[in-house]
């Protein structure tokens, strides 16, 4: 080289190490993601509160429901909501970073009811001039009923949700959800607002303190243990969350788990008039009672417009994907990823992480946007309007994987081995048999999966000695077809498409 100098090795742990010096391969992890997860509600806002494995450290991520509705919408909530979500003072609140979580039960799943009625009847409008008359509520929800001028307009998820970029220690984080419970309770009638004796928000914890019978401003809505995301059809989005895991094995001491269950909460926008949660009182009865009647028709399908009817077959179908078979997930390890490529991340210890694989990870719609919602992902105006940075999603994104996880324990003349057979499958043209063949336009085959087998013999070494044998399958890439037919159990294959220039695998 012109310089004379030889560059040093790229895994030299400074000047005291020899070229030839070598960093051990592990599979020990560097960075973990959050583990334990708690969403609230209150009128304003939703929170959702998570932590890693050893409630250290604690973050927030907030959805401001004033904004999920645009302001020039034909829905009340949007921007010109008059009420405001206390967090200390408005906001964010602003901690120096440090560790926190709220208290969680290990492996104990908890599910609370939904978050608001998926059912309930549209906001009002903005423009309107409360107390409207019981006649022009009837109107309203007439015109509504025939698919009239209820047309709503929401804004996208980094819009309204944003992580507070503070790291919060356990203590801070109670200090945090009671400032926000104590900003957002109701007053009883002809008390005054200064004076509240409630105690201490509790995570986890529901109701209200022991020491008062007061409705409480910050609501628990679920416990869970993972986000799969959001989805939104053609109204409000829906956050759908872990809320049962099993664990099925581990690879290199990180644990592996398998999905139990699953809750899908809409996200609604703020009340426009809605001071709080706690109840109906000043309310107008007639409003009141054709709020009720608008909603008992709902619930039977009567009096929905086209639109509304079109978002209930969108969740239907939504809700058709059995997500507690065959869905993997780890905290600490990439299951997109082979043995070999994890063994290469964890030894080069990268931050942030080399992102996953978005073929195997099958909720990559879901998170998408939820990767724009990190802290650092917005430029500030210090940087002058420069590109964003990226944040901290890594810690909220959960990639799941879906396939097979089999690990079995075996004895070889006095060596423990542990087998591992993974498959993952791509979420590019997957389908059932027959009715997915070939290759796309797009170059992706039909039902491509991923074998790995994975064998770790725990006696020999430091941490044993690992070995993987991958393999990819898929179905033959050319344009044919099977038509599946009950009296017929080798359909002939059919070639629908010419492609002499192979431009779909090209």
């Amino acid at each position: 080289r012109p310089s004379g100098r030889r560059p040093s090795a790229p895994d030299s742990g400074g000047p005291g190490r020899r070229r030839g010096d070598r960093t051990r391969p592990t599979l020990e992890p560097h960075v973990a993601r959050l583990e334990k997860f708690e969403l609230f509600s209150t009128s304003q806002c939703y929170y959702l509160v998570a932590c890693d494995r050893r409630s250290t450290s604690y973050r927030i991520m907030k959805m401001d429901r004033t904004l999920i509705e645009r302001a020039d919408a034909g829905g009340g909530g949007g921007a010109g909501t008059t009420g405001r979500d206390h967090h200390g003072g408005g906001g964010h609140a602003v901690h120096t970073p440090h560790q926190a979580q709220p208290s969680f039960d290990s492996e104990v799943d908890s599910t609370a009811a939904g978050i608001g009625d998926p059912d309930a009847p549209s906001p009002r409008t903005p423009g309107s001039a409360p107390p409207r008359s019981r006649r022009h509520d009837q109107r309203a929800a007439e015109n509504e009923g025939r698919g009239g001028p209820s047309h709503r307009s929401f804004r996208r998820l980094p819009d309204f949700c944003r992580e507070d970029p503070a790291v919060y220690t356990q203590r801070e984080i109670k200090e945090v959800l009671d400032m926000i419970d104590d900003g957002n309770a109701p007053d009883p009638p002809g008390a005054a607002g200064g004076a509240r004796d409630r105690g201490p928000v509790r995570p986890g914890g529901g109701g209200t303190s022991p020491r008062s019978s007061r409705p409480r401003g910050l609501k628990p809505v679920c416990r869970a243990y993972g986000i799969l995301g959001f989805v939104r059809f053609l109204d409000c989005y829906y956050l759908t969350l872990i809320t049962r895991r099993a664990k099925v094995g581990s690879i290199g001491g990180n644990s592996i788990y398998t999905i139990k269950s699953t809750e899908t909460f809409p996200l609604k926008p703020a009340e426009r008039d809605s001071g709080h949660d706690g109840g109906d009182d000043g309310a107008d009865p007639g409003g009141v009672l054709l709020s009720m009647w608008n909603r008992g028709k709902r619930s039977v399908g009567l009096g929905l417009s086209n639109r509304e009817i079109a978002e209930l077959r969108y969740q239907g179908l939504y809700q058709v994907v059995d997500l507690a078979k065959n869905f993997f997930f780890s905290y600490t390890y990439d299951l997109t990823r082979s043995l070999q490529e994890n063994f290469l991340a964890m030894t080069s210890r990268p931050v942030p992480p080399a992102p996953y694989k978005d073929m195997y990870a099958w909720n990559h719609f879901l998170t998408r946007e939820l990767e724009e919602c990190g802290s650092g992902h917005t430029a500030h105006p210090s940087s002058g309007g420069g590109p964003a940075t990226p944040g901290n999603a890594y810690h909220w994104v959960l990639p799941v994987v879906h396939g097979a996880f089999i690990q079995r324990k075996l004895h070889d003349y006095g060596r423990s081995l542990n087998l591992v057979l993974l498959a993952r499958r791509s979420r590019h043209f997957a389908g059932t048999r027959y009715l997915k063949r070939g290759v796309s336009d797009r170059g992706k085959v039909a039902n491509d999966v991923e074998h790995e087998q994975v064998i770790h013999d725990e006696t020999t070494g430091d941490g044993g000695v690992f070995s993987s044998y991958l393999q990819i399958r898929g179905s033959i890439p050319t344009f044919w077809t099977q038509e599946s037919s009950v009296t017929m159990p080798k359909p002939p294959i059919v070639l629908n498409r010419v492609d002499p220039t192979y431009q779909a695998t090209q």
